[in-house]
């Protein structure tokens, strides 16, 4: 392998893992989480920086699985804002055998899972879903579990270093779900040297035994995570800020995996928090949660992608939402895209880099230049003409401003026609209102004699057909002239009686994308 190291954040990433783990068939990279309540938008930062250390990895040549841990066989620990009261009976049972509150699948964890896996469907990502429930109840971590319950003294003496009271004596490594009420409020009081523990659950008043190769058990986080990389041979995992912290389950899940399971830790990468209008995105427990269902109402799979991959992980960054900022965005993207099959930027460096940026947040590229439509425009577009008349009177709409040109491939059409909806999605439910626009179907009469003259003039000079907004701009100012108005009250008059209000777009661009005869019925109104 090059001892060259590469420009960009996730190719760095995977050059290292190749470097640490040299001679690997098949690098394994990991994520996951507990299905414990909605998954947000910010847990998405750890799903999309493996995948793009993923990418990396098969475009250095190397084969690659992503596997993504649902910790379904975590405790149900607490009951959500959005969950019935009623639901407190199961706590303390695994989230597997938690019902769903909404009827809808066959358990709690369930629900949640199957939520995030359709809402990643289309994010570019080949994930390989694991169900830790699953493995625990076949027994396949057994040697593993047993393992930690062998060296449960180095497990004590190694998590006492990074906790103010050491752990109780005697010490298991080990949490059981009882076998009759299937709730972990037990304690295990003794282990025979092989596969059965004996515990005590406080529900039942009761002492049992279990066998810890037929389930109902589960190591606690800190030692689970350690045992979990040396079952899957992990090589890269990134996680979060309160995991990456110094004492946290990372630093302890790295001494683990060497000194316990014999194991060399995955690389590691600590990935930030992300903001939505600058608040920290809520957890679980509310009902205001950001989903990436939400992010993908007014960002498309390779702007959301382009969100993350511009940003390194350590770094956090900021969703907008109610803000212009989102055109920035959006006009950085294209920018972006323009340069990629273009000329490009004549400094190497960050040629280079947006280039990268770009392939990761497309995947698969374009043999030509996609179109798009400006995303401020196409916001104005999607609100003043009717959404299922987007197809015909929207693509004329955009030619007639130069926007599109008249033959327009499938590909691209549906680009400007997703563009289109997410653009109306940011308008009507986020935009400032600025950036709300709604034909004024009732002009009304407030109006002074001049304005309407003016107003007259102008309907009379749309008799006429304009090929473009360049044409028409030069009649706007002529008919400006001719009214006797100065041009800032009869651009209010005009943006008055079209919109309602007295700013808007270029007015010649106004006319073009509603329509002339549009423009005409509004103004005959007065």
């Amino acid at each position: 392998m090059s001892d060259e190291r590469p420009i960009f954040w996730s190719d760095q990433l995977a050059f290292g893992t190749r470097k640490k783990f040299s001679d690997v068939e098949t690098y394994v990279c990991a994520s996951g989480i507990s299905p414990s309540g909605i998954v947000h938008a910010g847990n998405f930062r750890e799903i999309i920086t493996t995948d793009f250390v993923v990418k990396s990895l098969k475009e250095q040549g190397e084969d690659v699985r992503f596997i993504y841990s649902w910790d379904d066989y975590d405790r149900f620990r607490k009951v959500p804002a959005n969950v019935p009261d009623v639901f407190k009976k199961h706590i303390g049972k695994p989230l597997t055998e938690v019902p769903d509150p909404e009827g809808e699948h066959d358990s709690y964890a369930e629900h949640f899972e199957a939520k995030l896996e359709e809402e990643l469907e289309d994010m570019h990502m080949d994930i390989e879903f694991i169900r830790q429930s699953e493995k625990f109840n076949d027994g396949e971590y057994a040697e593993l579990i047993r393992k930690g319950l062998e060296q449960r003294h180095k497990v004590k003496e190694i998590l006492d270093k990074y906790r103010k009271e050491p752990l109780e004596e005697p010490y298991y490594p080990l949490r059981v779900y009882c076998t009759e009420c299937g709730k972990d409020f037990t304690e295990v009081r003794d282990w025979d040297g092989e596969y059965t523990v004996m515990y005590y659950c406080e529900k039942c008043d009761e002492e049992r035994e279990l066998d810890i190769r037929e389930g109902n058990v589960k190591q606690p986080w800190r030692i689970d995570w350690p045992m979990r990389w040396k079952y899957e041979d992990v090589h890269f995992e990134p996680a979060g800020k309160e995991h990456s912290a110094a004492g946290g389950s990372r630093d302890t899940g790295d001494e683990l995996a060497r000194e316990i399971y014999d194991k060399e830790p995955p690389v590691h990468q600590m990935y930030e928090f992300v903001t939505k209008d600058g608040a920290k995105i809520s957890s679980s427990s509310g009902e205001d949660v950001f989903t990436v269902s939400e992010l993908k109402k007014v960002y498309s799979p390779e702007m959301i992608r382009f969100l993350f991959s511009e940003t390194k992980p350590n770094k956090a960054f900021e969703i907008p939402f109610e803000s212009e900022e989102i055109i920035q965005i959006y006009d950085r993207f294209d920018r972006f895209e323009e340069n990629y099959f273009g000329e490009g930027l004549e400094n190497d460096r960050k040629r280079e880099h947006q280039e990268r940026v770009y392939e990761l947040a497309m995947v698969e590229i374009p043999d030509e230049r996609p179109l798009r439509v400006p995303f401020k425009h196409a916001a104005f577009v999607a609100q003043t003409v009717p959404e299922d008349q987007w197809s015909s009177k929207g693509l004329e709409a955009l030619r007639r401003t130069g926007h599109v040109p008249e033959e327009l491939s499938e590909e691209d059409e549906q680009r400007v026609l997703d563009r289109l909806r997410r653009a109306k999605n940011w308008a009507r439910e986020y935009a400032p209102e600025d950036y709300v626009y709604r034909i004024n179907e009732s002009p009304g009469d407030d109006f002074s004699e001049e304005e309407l003259e003016a107003l007259n003039l102008l309907e009379e000079a749309l008799e006429e057909e304009y090929e473009d907004a360049d044409d028409l701009d030069g009649e706007i100012w002529d008919v400006q002239k001719e009214s006797g108005l100065d041009a800032g009250d009869f651009f209010d008059a005009s943006y008055r009686a079209l919109l309602g209000r007295d700013n808007g777009p270029r007015l010649s661009t106004l006319i073009m994308s509603i329509g002339q005869e549009r423009a005409k019925e509004v103004l005959s109104k007065l």
